[in-house]
């Protein structure tokens, strides 16, 4: 559902580079004024510098009535339902708002106050990726919302793998959260943390690819290798 203009950047034309953990890279890096957010296209994975282009799109404009005022801004999560479209607003420190909209965006009903950051559709449930230690992962069914997973730091971006686990990257750590709730560590302790602010996760053919500050990070489920991409 993720609409981005054209002109993103390939990543599989990308150079590996040494994953940046020193302290000295790291704060070179973390001066970069470029932030890459990565998704689909055409079956393949790009990112792009664009991020208000980076917003998902919708096929009707969000018209506000006055108690709905300043709730349908900021960044946007989609999802196309069978009644219409699940549509998250998340404003950072300004909070985050859910709604559901009619196909045609003519009538909505506002399901929570919640930062939802992603919604996901699994194969039996639709999920919120919700950036607070409070609620972590949410269950969306029937226009209530369900705890599902808490977590001990701030998700800050999330995908589904092929198996219908959830890859979320935290402020702290990549984990994979299993159907059941379980939490998988992939990596323990992030490098990120202060100093790239991961933005955004796509999983593709078995690897996690994460964009942040200066570069992406990939991670492949499989063989647990890891790389840092940067254009060259």
């Amino acid at each position: 559902m993720a609409s981005f203009q054209d002109g993103g950047l390939l990543l599989r034309n990308w150079k590996s580079q040494p994953i940046p953990k020193d302290s000295t890279t790291l704060s070179k890096y973390e001066k970069s004024a470029v932030d890459y957010v990565v998704y689909m296209k055409y079956g393949e994975v790009y990112a792009t510098k664009d991020l208000i282009g980076a917003n998902q799109l919708l096929p009707f404009l969000i018209t506000p009535t006055p108690e709905d005022s300043g709730k349908l801004t900021g960044n946007r999560s989609v999802l196309k339902t069978d009644d219409g479209y699940l549509v998250a607003f998340y404003r950072a420190a300004g909070g985050g708002s859910l709604y559901r909209f009619a196909p045609n965006g003519k009538s909505k009903n506002k399901l929570a106050e919640l930062p939802v950051i992603k919604l996901l559709e699994g194969e039996n449930h639709t999920y919120g990726v919700v950036a607070d230690t409070t609620h972590g992962i949410v269950k969306i069914s029937k226009g209530k919302v369900k705890p599902f997973k808490k977590l001990s730091a701030m998700p800050l971006a999330a995908d589904l793998d092929e198996a219908g686990n959830i890859i979320v990257i935290t402020e702290k750590s990549l984990l994979s959260i299993d159907k059941n709730g379980v939490s998988h560590s992939l990596i323990e302790k992030g490098f990120w943390k202060g100093y790239l602010f991961p933005r955004s996760l796509v999983v593709y053919q078995g690897k996690v690819y994460v964009g942040m500050r200066n570069g992406v990070l990939t991670y492949e489920l499989g063989t647990k290798k890891t790389a840092w991409l940067m254009e060259e």
